[in-house]
């Protein structure tokens, strides 16, 4: 907001389930969040009560995804070489997570858990409650770090990565009081920030620099998705994208 000249207070709001983030930001309750797409969102943004702005925030990251296994079951998958290989496994979702109907499309078994903290899905994951999380390759890692802090033995898989077009976009209530001058000041920022550097910065200053070679020498597990493509991403936003192979 400031870099379109705009003055803004932001508080932010509880954790909260993804449906009823739809529902606050359809009421006009909430003015944004940063959440993938889901059907359900879709559906809203066909009705005009909220308005996407489809900026990669993870520079097409979170559709590259690294497993998160027990400690003991550290070579788990590999062996796994094909779609058909990792459908024997239970894959772990937060309750409601656009995700899921990814992994169901594809056959694949879904466990779905809280997520009321980070903690929660490691804490999941450890009890056995299910085989594998996949996490983003920008966020993997602070799942690693806290599992590390609580003892919780969890570590990264090493030999697939799974990946889908998955992205987690701005999407603003177009009900909220001033919606359309926060909608037009994001776009507006965002798009200067696009052009002028500051977003790749910025995304560098909190994230770190991505290293790719993380991926090299992994079987790659493609699936489909229902909500994205990669074609979602305007032009104008492309050159933000990290091509994670």
């Amino acid at each position: 907001m400031r870099k379109a000249g705009l003055d803004a207070g932001f508080e932010p709001f509880p954790v909260a389930a993804e449906n009823r983030l739809d529902a606050e930001m359809a009421s006009g309750k909430l003015h944004l969040a940063f959440i993938p797409p889901n059907a359900n969102r879709l559906a809203l943004e066909g009705r005009q009560l909220i308005a996407a702005i489809r900026i990669p925030l993870e520079r097409g990251l979170l559709g590259s995804r690294v497993c998160l296994v027990r400690g003991t079951d550290k070579d788990l998958l590999k062996d796994v070489k094909s779609l058909e290989a990792f459908r024997r496994f239970k894959v772990g979702q937060g309750y409601g997570w656009g995700d899921i109907d990814v992994y169901a499309a594809a056959g694949v078994s879904v466990v779905e858990a809280p997520f009321t903290s980070q903690s929660a899905p490691l804490r999941a994951l450890a009890s056995g409650h299910f085989d594998l999380l996949p996490m983003g390759a920008s966020e993997f890692q602070a799942f690693l770090d806290r599992s590390k802090e609580e003892g919780l033995g969890i570590v990264a898989d090493n030999h697939i990565v799974i990946r889908y077009p998955w992205f987690r976009f701005i999407w603003v209530s177009k009900t909220a009081p001033n919606a359309a001058a926060l909608l037009e000041g994001l776009e507006r920022g965002l798009d200067i920030m696009a052009r002028d550097g500051s977003f790749i910065r910025i995304f560098e200053h909190y994230k770190g620099k991505i290293d790719t070679a993380v991926f090299r020498g992994r079987t790659s597990i493609e699936l489909a998705s229902p909500y994205a493509q990669a074609s979602d991403i305007p032009a104008k936003y492309r050159h933000l994208l990290i091509e994670a192979r």
